[in-house]
């Protein structure tokens, strides 16, 4: 009896053993992904900031001075750094960031592919963060609402900061979010936050609406939204009014989302 416990209680210290270094392998991996994605965000920030990335030449160079050069012609502001980026990949169609959040991103958009950058970072690579993205269904050019999706990491990088937009507090001591975009910045007010169920059947298809051709569908659109509304922001929208909805994973619920829903105010 006794060598049986002692066999057996040999068995669970060597289970044990196997246990913990297999959490300690995939902790280590996961670790190492942090750091690979925070390494990589802190040098696409210091291009952004710094406005040269280093590479490229000849047409595309031509093409970036072309794009600067129409930019003067409208009286928009493009960031160097921006141009950079978009030059060093030209999927790179803006920066986000809302002030005092660890939101503070490229924009990446491949229309050709749905959620392309789901699980791709900036050049492309297998990356669990992902990128910050616009949906394939928008028009960065045209779209009278841009759809912008990014994960909720755990780390609290990408979008996982708008999950703070639960509580009121929070909204009011950041109530805007900036966009900057190849014809310049973009300055949006939060107008919503809600939560919703994704892909249930019957769900509020927020993640469709790219703009109204109507009135009537616009606020058919806003009505939708400010009934979802956690709380009451003291603001709204009318039919003109270009809007922007980030969008991350919210775990309160089954496929839950939680949406953020801005419009611009000023270019």
């Amino acid at each position: 009896m006794k060598k049986e416990k002692r066999w057996l209680a040999g068995l669970i210290f060597i289970v044990s053993i196997v246990l913990f270094a297999i959490s300690l392998y995939f902790l280590m991996g996961m670790f190492a992904e942090w750091k690979e994605a925070d390494d990589l965000k802190q040098t696409l920030t210091a291009v952004y900031i710094g406005g040269d990335s280093g590479a490229g030449s000849g047409n595309e160079t031509d093409e970036i001075y072309a794009q600067t050069k129409e930019s003067e012609e409208t009286d928009a502001v493009v960031t160097p750094g921006l141009l950079a980026l978009h030059e060093e990949n030209p999927d790179c169609i803006g920066w986000i960031s809302i002030e005092g959040t660890m939101i503070d991103y490229p924009v990446m958009y491949h229309p050709e592919k749905e959620n392309y950058y789901l699980k791709r970072n900036f050049y492309g690579n297998y990356s669990a963060n992902g990128s910050i993205f616009l949906s394939e269904l928008c028009d960065p050019e045209t779209g009278g609402n841009l759809i912008i999706y990014g994960h909720h990491m755990s780390s609290g990088a990408m979008f996982a900061a708008l999950d703070n937009y639960k509580k009121q507090d929070f909204y009011l001591e950041h109530p805007e979010v900036v966009f900057d975009t190849l014809h310049g910045t973009e300055v949006y007010e939060i107008i919503a936050v809600f939560l919703s169920p994704v892909y249930t059947g019957n769900d509020f298809m927020y993640y469709t609406f790219t703009g109204a051709e109507t009135e009537e569908e616009f606020d058919q659109f806003i009505n939708e939204v400010m009934a979802r509304a956690l709380y009451d922001t003291g603001k709204g929208a009318s039919f003109g009014d270009k809007l922007l909805t980030l969008s991350t994973c919210e775990y309160s619920q089954t496929n839950g989302r939680i949406v953020v829903v801005a419009k611009l105010i000023e270019e």
